[in-house]
């Protein structure tokens, strides 16, 4: 396909490496030839990377399947996953998933992306629910210093939050970024 008919979060092969496309940007400069500059994100090892293309230039589209998947456990830095169409228990190392393993707990609705039948990583939903389960007291007066303070998920991850949050409250966190959103009720 012709990189001016790309779209941001397709999926391309480069060199028999798979990125998301994150961001495209189109530009002309002057009289020379019109450029497209991707930012792309390796699905295998979560590196991004920028990269100029001519808009006529011929790139392969990735041929991946998503499939509904359940996260089960981690052990030594290793994920496993059971693929909910075949039953078959597959598995994902720390590297691959980076920040998205902060975020696996059992009730979460994720997607595996599927290459040649081969799990290579995880769709998550980009804003999820999480239960607080440790939180510091938020001195009232406090806001002098800073108006957040650092909290701790059921997944044990640590994030800021606003002072009113307390041990018990559900948030709701950007699974991209790792950031708060807000407070929401259970």
């Amino acid at each position: 396909m012709r990189v001016k008919y790309l779209t941001e979060g397709q999926l391309i092969k480069i060199n028999k490496d798979i990125y998301k496309i994150i961001e495209m940007n189109h530009s002309h400069l002057g009289r020379g030839k019109a450029n497209i500059e991707m930012k792309l994100k390796n699905i295998l090892n979560n590196i991004t990377i920028k990269k100029n293309f001519n808009p006529d230039e011929e790139i392969e589209i990735a041929d991946f399947e998503e499939r509904p998947i359940k996260f089960l456990y981690s052990k030594n830095n290793i994920f496993y996953f059971l693929d909910l169409e075949s039953n078959e228990k597959l598995s994902l190392n720390q590297e691959t998933l980076a920040i998205k393993s902060n975020f696996l707990k059992k009730d979460l609705d994720i997607k595996g992306i599927f290459i040649d039948d081969n799990l290579v990583n995880i769709v998550l939903p980009i804003k999820a629910k999480f239960l607080v389960v440790e939180s510091p007291p938020g001195i009232k007066g406090d806001s002098q210093k800073s108006t957040n303070k650092i909290v701790t998920i059921e997944t044990g991850y640590k994030l800021s939050v606003p002072l009113f949050i307390e041990k018990g409250d559900y948030i709701l966190i950007n699974t991209e970024t790792g950031e708060y959103i807000e407070r929401v009720k259970e």
